[in-house]
């Protein structure tokens, strides 16, 4: 989707800029620091004899959500309960023994507006993941250094823009990005840890991301709203997410077992990011760097050890994007560099069902954008997943979130302006300031690796406009580990 209007060419939701010295400068600057990272890590791997780690995080991300569990490991010991095919006549168990797990998997969201929105329709999307983990101590004998794969195929249709009238954003989060390829490259990347896995590296083609603001409890939820991420982080150009990829890398840290700080550096370009099929490794389009830094606190609450997750953190991207509001003041418009923010959680407040995952769970979410130059300024997120309810179904679970985002009000008066004076609009269909969207889902297991998850969604102010009328969805996200 890309939006041409007053404030320049719009690559969802950031803007293209033109490449000075400044951004040749940040490009070279960019590439000499992961060249160099590439050799500190290099040398580092012949060092581990003496230090023995196990495998337990970077992590965990799966090709259904892109999503990382600090509590995972990065390479699981294959499962036959959870997959629909079993141990594949042992040759999971035969893999996992050489330090080799690969999951395939896929995920189809089926959705349909029966009310409001542009008109009623339904629309299908899916994607096919690939993921291939090889733990290199297993395999080689090079302690705590392990490699990562991901691919996918995505097909479909877009309901928020086909029926809905909702730019900003889907129904359907599975969709977009796949760009219409039979292989698209997700990440590939090295990551070693160190001194018992206290010191976790990362470098390669990832994506902040994998690991800032993730939480794999997001795509327990099927709108583009939290699944992957807050949207006012990943609608802009820096924050690069699932499935496109940039060069770059992390350090995590952690001082204590349940505390961890967490530094990246990625290289900044417009979408898509790592090209059409997700393998344009070049640093051609990189037009600066975005540095991330997260703190996070990861408790065991009460006798009952419930688990928490609290996080806060923030981006600052160095290339130049044009500012929101030039066109108020008739002036040249003026180019800066653009800053990110956020806070999320999650909090089990009680156990039930019996199992280790029953329970009820509270999850929240903010981020801050700078309104000068970024679509969003405010997003505000609250949800809940309850399951272990009914003795029955124990890992039957429900699912309910709210979504409240803000247009950056510079944003707002710009498109304001454009409508007065008759110029082309930015936004097709009015003046954006402010949208809800509310979800209800129930997800049960249908069979040995096979979810269903019925969905209700309903959107309140499409594309955060009030000339679109509210919309009532209706849902299927389905998921097969194969």
């Amino acid at each position: 989707m890309v939006h041409k209007g007053i404030m320049g060419t719009c690559y969802p939701l950031g803007c293209r800029r033109s490449r000075n010295s400044r951004h040749v400068m940040a490009h070279l600057a960019f590439t000499e620091l992961v060249l160099a990272a590439s050799l500190v890590l290099s040398l580092a791997i012949p060092e581990q004899a003496a230090c023995a780690q196990q495998s337990n995080s970077m992590g965990g991300v799966n090709t259904l959500t892109g999503q990382g569990d600090a509590s995972a490991p990065s390479n699981p010991a294959p499962d036959a309960r959870l997959h629909l095919f079993g141990d594949w006549g042992g040759a999971r168990t035969y893999l996992d023994n050489l330090g080799i797990n690969l999951d395939v998997d896929w995920t189809s969201e089926s959705a349909g507006n029966v009310a409001g929105g542009l008109r009623q329709g339904f629309d299908y999307a899916q994607q096919i993941g690939v993921q291939l983990d090889v733990d290199w101590q297993k395999l080689a004998g090079i302690t705590g250094f392990s490699t990562h794969l991901a691919v996918v195929n995505r097909a479909g249709r877009n309901l928020s823009s086909d029926y809905i009238g909702d730019r900003v954003l889907q129904a359907q989060e599975i969709f977009g990005a796949g760009f219409d390829m039979a292989v698209h490259d997700v990440w590939f990347y090295g990551e070693q840890k160190l001194f018992d896995s206290r010191l976790d590296i990362v470098l390669g083609r990832v994506f902040p991301g994998m690991d800032f603001a993730a939480s794999p409890l997001y795509c327990d939820f099927m709108t583009l709203t939290i699944c992957g991420h807050p949207r006012a982080l990943t609608a802009e150009q820096g924050f690069i997410d699932w499935p496109q990829n940039t060069w770059g890398g992390r350090i995590r840290v952690r001082p204590t077992s349940d505390t961890y700080v967490m530094a990246g550096i990625y290289g900044s370009q417009p979408f898509p990011a790592g090209g059409r099929s997700g393998f344009d490794w070049s640093t051609d389009h990189i037009t600066g760097a975005f540095y991330a830094l997260e703190l996070g606190w990861e408790p065991l609450l009460g006798p009952e050890h419930l688990p928490g997750h609290y996080k806060i953190g923030a981006g600052y991207d160095t290339s130049n994007f044009i500012g929101n509001s030039f066109v108020l003041t008739g002036s040249p418009p003026l180019t800066h560099s653009r800053t990110q923010f956020w806070l999320t959680f999650d909090q089990m407040v009680f156990r039930s069902g019996g199992t280790s995952n029953g329970g009820l769970t509270l999850l929240g979410a903010y981020a801050h954008d700078d309104p000068s130059n970024s679509f969003f300024q405010n997003f505000v997120w609250v949800g809940m997943l309850y399951s272990g309810f009914w003795r029955a179904r124990p890992n039957d679970q429900i699912g309910l979130a709210f979504t409240y985002y803000q247009v950056s009000s510079s944003l707002s008066q710009a498109e304001s302006l454009e409508q007065e004076f008759g110029l082309p609009p930015t936004y097709p269909f009015g003046v954006q300031n402010h949208g809800m969207v509310l979800e209800a889902n129930y997800q049960l297991p249908v069979y040995r690796g096979v979810t269903a998850q019925p969905e209700m969604e309903y959107f309140i102010r499409p594309g955060g406009v009030s000339s679109v009328r509210n919309a009532f969805v209706l849902g299927l996200k389905m998921h097969v580990l194969f």
